[in-house]
């Protein structure tokens, strides 16, 4: 039995010395800057951003794009006031698979060509898959260019995941020779087998990535005397607007983190913010502040408010009796007053929640707007049965601060973000009991997912096949 676990560690150890070889063995050579004063290359901002971060692409790729797009006229960002930005969606040709990417997103949301900077978070899409897209675009245009390559080729993985087997199996049947069980029908071993593997590829995952060919870390080195020459222009208080003036500099400025400013402007690769929307109902851009109030009452159907209002009452009626029963045994309060007391605590505990819900019930209100987020927050339940409140927030054009209500996750799981709606709903306790569409979004949640570049470009190991690909696997030697 202890020949078996001492041979599973040898075979792990072995196992794990293979990996740091191939580590070492394809490790991006070190990148040395090039002179002084070296004037920007034909990259792309997104391109430069990949081979200046360690060849992980960063969340400024996406903004610095759209800049770019904006230097050569596919897009124009203008200012029009402290706290409002345009961009304008201009005829726009020779777009690569990512530059189109980005131009599609903008065009989603823009409403006659125009779009708030601060909108380019919003939409239905699923930004992960979106980033996914860009991310393995981008990539491929560096490959194609020749500056990137995935870190392991097939054989490799195709040589990590059979040695892998090595170890696993003896663990497997360490595990079963340990177990002297008798009523074992000896799984155990198949499971601490299937575990080890799991374990071992997932730790060769972590090292798994895309890695610069020579030729890739030269332009590396170029762009970081780029970066040295732009640090001198003061980029970091441009705003996205400065474009018109800077032109492509400023673009390659985000990429490699000097222009945080026109960054933040034009959040296009990050969530919108669940307590901020943008809204273009009534025909202009325009930020709304979006609140989720506590749920003692609010976001509940009427009845359940009804129902929480008694029990709130009962339950502070009651000890009020107590207390008043306690202070009546010290003289403090007269004792036949002490049931009527705690009678009218209850009763005018539970008048409130229960009169709103009453007079929600009777009298709801017509709502009628643009649906600016729909969220939902797990609110009880278990793993396998969790429970949720759904919320809704409509900009009918009145303020700029909204409540969002609640409502059936029915009704909520066939609306999106941006959908014009007329709804009857109590404002008393936040509660949308009737929906309508009258418009569906038409600019919100699409973008071109061209998927004309299907390559392996993995974040880990478990994303790579052997088999896949090209015959050589995609990929440049």
């Amino acid at each position: 039995m202890t020949v078996w676990f001492a041979a599973a560690a040898v075979a792990t150890a072995l196992w794990a010395l293979l990996l740091l070889v191939l580590a070492i063995a394809t490790r991006t050579p070190d990148i040395t800057p090039g002179p002084p004063g070296a004037q920007p290359a034909d990259e792309s901002p997104a391109v430069v951003d990949l081979i200046t971060g360690g060849w992980r692409l960063c969340d400024e790729a996406a903004s610095a794009t759209l800049l770019d797009l904006a230097a050569r006229g596919a897009v124009q960002i203008e200012e029009v006031g402290p706290e409002l930005s345009l961009v304008r969606l201009r005829q726009a040709e020779g777009l690569n698979p990512y530059e189109q990417l980005v131009y599609e997103h903008v065009r989603s949301l823009a409403r006659d060509g125009v779009v708030a900077t601060g909108a380019l978070a919003e939409g239905s899409r699923n930004l992960g898959r979106w980033w996914k897209s860009f991310r393995k675009k981008v990539i491929a245009d560096a490959r194609r260019r020749g500056l990137s390559r995935a870190r392991w080729s097939r054989a490799h993985a195709t040589l990590l995941f059979a040695a892998a087997l090595v170890p696993a199996a003896l663990v497997a049947v360490a595990v079963t020779v340990a177990d002297t069980s008798a009523d074992s029908d000896r799984d155990g071993g198949i499971g601490a087998g299937v575990l080890a593997y799991a374990a071992l590829v997932y730790l060769a995952g972590r090292l798994n990535g895309e890695r610069g060919t020579d030729l890739g870390v030269q332009a590396a080195g170029h762009w970081l005397a780029v970066r040295e020459s732009l640090s001198n222009s003061r980029f970091a208080d441009k705003p996205a607007a400065s474009v018109t003036i800077w032109g492509r500099p400023l673009a390659y400025a985000a990429a490699l983190g000097l222009a945080p400013r026109a960054v933040r402007s034009l959040p296009v690769s990050v969530p919108a913010d669940d307590r901020r929307a943008w809204s273009d109902y009534g025909g202009m851009w325009h930020a709304v502040d979006v609140r989720y109030p506590s749920r003692l009452i609010w976001g509940r159907p009427p009845l359940h408010a009804i129902g929480r209002g008694l029990a709130a009452g009962f339950f502070a009626g009651f000890w009020t009796w107590i207390v008043l029963i306690v202070l009546s045994a010290f003289e403090l309060w007269p004792r036949a007053l002490a049931q009527p007391g705690g009678f009218a605590v209850g009763l005018a505990i539970a008048a409130v929640p229960a009169g709103r819900a009453l007079l929600d019930l009777t009298g709801q209100t017509q709502i009628e707007g643009q649906i600016v987020r729909l969220r939902r927050r797990r609110s009880g339940g278990n793993e396998n049965r969790p429970k949720y409140v759904h919320w809704c927030a409509v900009d009918e054009g009145r303020g700029r601060e909204l409540k969002a209500y609640g409502m059936a996750e029915e009704q909520w799981s066939r609306l999106s973000e941006g959908d014009v709606v007329r709804a009857r709903a109590g404002r008393r306790v936040g509660w949308i009991g009737e929906i309508e569409v009258l418009r569906n979004t038409a600019h919100r949640g699409h973008y071109a997912d061209t998927q004309d570049h299907l390559i392996d470009a993995p974040r880990n190991l478990g994303e790579v096949r052997p088999g896949w690909g090209e015959p050589d696997g995609g990929m440049r030697s």
